[in-house]
């Protein structure tokens, strides 16, 4: 149990940063502010990780709460004795995963310095995650792309989709806010109320490119950083560090449909990855937006797939091959699978669980650790494809590709 090195070259550090509330501004000047989420950072470092030092602070689960979370995804809390007995078992697993967990990255250390006369800016992606989950669900590829020189921001949606999220209110007291519907069965839940979640998390999206924008310009000092300790970030760490120009999007089922609609409603986002897109919350006009027109991954697992989730997507591939009539550049969209995966592959679970994830069914027949590696190569492969088209910007690593890659990927859409 654990998580594996990055794969890139560069160390990794991570803090946490969650923006004062009482100093946001609203986010359309007619509508009321849209509170920033917490979020993790990881990025690039000098400073290799050591086992023993800030263990507490790199704990994958970062409280019990946390762990009850995870944990209504098998048992709806529906009665009193099953709430008490969740808590046992969070606590029970809260005490066994540390610090075996620990992440495989250092707290807070300088971010990495390139060689002199380079442009020190480095290119940035956004995270969603998706149902049930949180800020460090996808660990492992974040990391994986912040050690090839990335800056990987992981917001924690405030709209009730994640197992779990603490925020600190106006008075800076900290609150909790725990899934919205862990009392109903998933198939219960009406389609309505997840597009009003996914309507949140993407103005939430936009709120973290706005203080991206005013942590880069040096605009935002430590005092409006209400994370406390060795894992809040120094601000100045990305004064002058971020190329907002090279600014892409992705995440993971809600988290993918996040990143899809948010490219259409937002063009400063640039590039867009989905992995296992849940398709179904998306609105007819977020189809129609065709993601903003912006090079799109599309990757997926072999067992995600049912009619509505695959009518869906091929409504969003038919528009945006209608959208491709109208422009004269190629709109490109890559669809890619990896073969003999279930969905929380593209996880750390089954790194953490690989024998129980493979028992219950949520990991499929390919090993864990190369169903990582092939969907994060992947990942970056496109990244560094796209970005090498971007005039004057060179990245600070190269990406091959690996015969894991092509053993276990199949690319059915390459370009529209």
């Amino acid at each position: 149990m654990g998580l594996p090195k990055p794969l890139g070259p560069l160390a990794v550090a991570f803090a946490d940063f969650e923006l004062l509330r009482r100093s946001e501004a609203p986010l359309i000047e007619h509508e009321a502010a849209t509170p920033v989420p917490p979020m993790r950072i990881f990025y690039p470092t000098s400073q290799q990780p050591k086992w023993w030092r800030d263990a507490a602070d790199r704990r994958w689960l970062m409280s019990i709460t946390y762990a009850f979370g995870y944990l209504q995804t098998f048992i709806l809390p529906s009665t009193t004795a099953r709430r008490i007995m969740l808590w046992v078992l969070a606590g029970i697993i809260y005490i066994f995963m540390w610090p075996g967990s620990a992440l495989a990255a250092s707290v807070s250390s300088p971010i990495v310095q390139l060689s002199e006369g380079s442009d020190q800016r480095l290119p940035i992606v956004i995270f969603s995650h998706g149902l049930w989950a949180c800020r460090t669900t996808y660990t492992a590829l974040c990391c994986d792309l912040a050690s090839h020189g990335y800056i990987v921001v992981a917001p924690e949606h405030l709209d009730g989709s994640s197992n779990a999220v603490h925020y600190h209110d106006e008075n800076g007291k900290r609150k909790w806010i725990h899934h919205a519907f862990s009392n109903v069965p998933f198939v219960n839940v009406p389609m309505e109320d997840r597009s009003n979640q996914l309507r949140q998390r993407i103005a939430e999206i936009q709120r973290v490119i706005d203080v991206l924008e005013d942590l880069d310009g040096g605009l935002i000092t430590q005092n409006k950083n209400v994370i406390t300790g060795k894992l809040s970030l120094d601000v100045s760490t990305l004064k002058g560090r971020l190329s907002l120009s090279n600014l892409t999007v992705a995440g993971h089922s809600f988290g993918g449909a996040t990143a899809i609609t948010a490219c259409g409603r937002d063009a400063r986002l640039r590039w867009c990855i989905g992995l296992d897109v849940w398709w179904e919350p998306v609105e007819k006009v977020d189809y129609e937006r065709v993601a903003g027109k912006v090079p799109v991954l599309l990757l997926n697992t072999e067992s995600f797939e049912w009619k509505k989730l695959t009518d869906a997507r091929k409504l969003f591939l038919d528009c945006r091959r209608a959208a491709a009539n109208t422009t004269e550049d190629p709109l490109v969209t890559e669809v890619a699978t990896i073969k003999g995966t279930c969905h929380q592959d593209q996880s750390d679970i089954p790194l953490l669980f690989p024998i129980l994830s493979k028992k219950i069914g949520i990991s499929g027949t390919l090993d864990c650790m190369i169903a990582k590696n092939t969907n994060n190569w992947a990942c970056l492969d496109f990244l560094q494809r796209n970005l090498m088209l971007t005039k004057g910007f060179k990245l600070s690593t190269t990406v091959e590709e690996p015969s894991f890659a092509q053993k276990n990927l199949i690319y059915s859409e390459s370009e529209i």
